[in-house]
């Protein structure tokens, strides 16, 4: 029988893992955007070198005057289907693998918004300009379902009773209030030197809801108030700044150069969690309500990207950027990153570009597990995962006006990797709230509920297909 303060270590560890976006294992930065300019995302979201989308004030605010536009406003939205398939290793009577048993599969869709705009004037070989923009920077919004059932009638095609529903549900995002300004000069018309600055307030409000509840036939089979029910609710704020610097060069008429520098931050995190599990045989309920205030840290990110142009016959233009994060300033056993982002814009013809890409970005996945050691004296276990998130995107434009477009671009995401199984199977053992010496729920008598640690983890299998589209003005 699990102790409190096992069971609460537990519940713990599923609040980490539900604090994400669309993937619900990324446990400390949810899932963070590349970009929400529309023609950056379609090519890899290299687009710290950006001269001609408005929403590239984000990404650099040093982009704002190299643009060379007086006038820019832009609306763009991400749209994003995750699929999680979550597996076990299936062995046959021989203890011979056989393959993966899928037992978790969810599929949902999350939809987010931003705003950008920015005025900007040339004194002769002098520009200035000032922006402003809103973004999410994280999305937390997660959707799991999780059936528990038993093997009863599987031999007979007929599906097993449903012992348990289990669901992890999320919302909220980290968003960002940015104002942007810039400042240019020119030495010839095919170099242009631009250093830009940015001031951001950061705020989020995140609620994420932990729920496991038995079935109708699994009360009728024990017996009313027998199985306990568990809740958790954690609901916090955000709330902080951020600065960044930023630089792009024009260097003649084929070679951009850029780069940015954003300083760790900690935000401010605020709120409530508690948690309830109810009460059964001889054990009392056991409940928590606390609040919560601490620091959200963010890492110092570094980015360099270049741009450049051939002699081609049509017009090409290839982007790469390579980010180096801090991961080491979150947590001592994270190691430092690096990200790539690569795409290639080729002018197929007149006014219709076609744009291919691709990235390659770096999560860390972190876990803690009670244990023993030789002399049966408890520890902690910590264990961390670096886990590589690629994506090939693509897409195009379409030129509504002389100065308005709509740009779209489109891409998928695969990973597989491992992680501890986030419901714990000794939770739905019924001998424990009954006192019996037989499983009521379970037609098995010969099974042994217990908990998988990291000697029998999960493998996950995700995808994403994602649509950023943007409706930009420029004048």
């Amino acid at each position: 029988m699990l102790s409190n303060k096992s069971l609460i270590l537990i519940c713990l560890l599923i609040v980490a893992s539900a604090l994400s976006a669309w993937s619900i294992t990324d446990t400390y930065f949810g899932n963070p955007f590349s970009t929400f300019d529309a023609r950056s995302f379609a090519m890899g979201g290299a687009g710290l070198y950006n001269s001609k989308g408005v929403f590239g004030i984000a990404d650099n605010p040093a982009n704002l005057t190299l643009m060379r536009k007086t006038l820019g406003f832009s609306v763009n939205t991400y749209l994003n289907r995750n699929e999680d398939n979550r597996s076990i290793p299936l062995y046959n009577s021989f203890d011979n693998y056989i393959d993966d048993s899928v037992y978790s599969s969810n599929i949902n869709t999350f939809d987010n918004y931003a705003v950008a705009g920015f005025v900007a004037h040339r004194f002769n070989k002098w520009g200035v300009g000032l922006g402003a923009y809103y973004k999410p920077v994280s999305s937390f919004d997660a959707d799991y379902r999780e059936e528990v059932r038993n093997n009863r009638n599987t031999d007979n095609d007929v599906y097993p009773e449903k012992i348990a529903l289990n669901k992890i549900e999320s919302e909220g995002s980290l968003n960002k209030t940015a104002f942007v300004t810039s400042f240019a000069y020119s030495l010839s018309d095919y170099v242009d030197l631009n250093l830009g600055f940015e001031y951001a307030l950061l705020n989020g409000d995140v609620n994420r809801e932990k729920t496991i509840r038995w079935t109708d036939w699994a009360i009728s089979q024990v017996g009313e108030y027998h199985l306990p029910e568990l809740t958790e609710i954690d609901d916090y704020e955000l709330s902080g700044d951020q600065f960044k610097i930023g630089a792009s060069a024009l260097l003649g008429k084929r070679v951009g150069l850029a780069a940015t520098f954003t300083p760790g931050t900690a935000l401010d995190r605020k709120g409530t969690y508690y948690y309830k599990r109810d009460a059964y045989l001889n054990t009392a309920v056991d409940s928590i309500n606390t609040d919560i205030k601490e620091d959200y840290k963010l890492p110092t990110q570094i980015r360099f990207g270049f741009v450049y142009t051939p002699r081609n016959v049509v017009r090409t233009e290839f982007n790469m950027d390579i980010e180096y994060v801090i991961c080491s300033e979150i947590n001592k056993r994270y190691d430092d990153v690096m990200n790539f982002y690569a795409g290639v814009e080729h002018q197929v013809v007149n006014f219709l570009p076609l744009r291919l890409g691709f990235q390659a970005v770096n999560n860390w996945y972190f876990t803690t597990e009670e244990s023993t050691d030789e002399n049966n004296n408890p520890i902690t276990l910590y264990h961390t995962s670096k886990i590589l998130t690629p994506m090939v995107t693509g897409g195009s434009s379409i030129q509504v006006m002389d100065n308005l477009k709509i740009d779209l671009g489109f891409g998928y995401t695969w990973r597989e990797y491992e992680a501890v199984d986030m419901f714990g199977d000794a939770y739905y053992n019924d001998k424990q709230y009954t006192g019996s010496s037989s499983y009521a729920l379970w037609p098995n008598s010969h099974i042994t509920l217990k908990n998988r640690g990291w000697e029998n983890p999960d493998k996950i299998r995700e995808n994403n297909i994602s649509l950023n589209a943007g409706l930009n003005f420029t004048w």
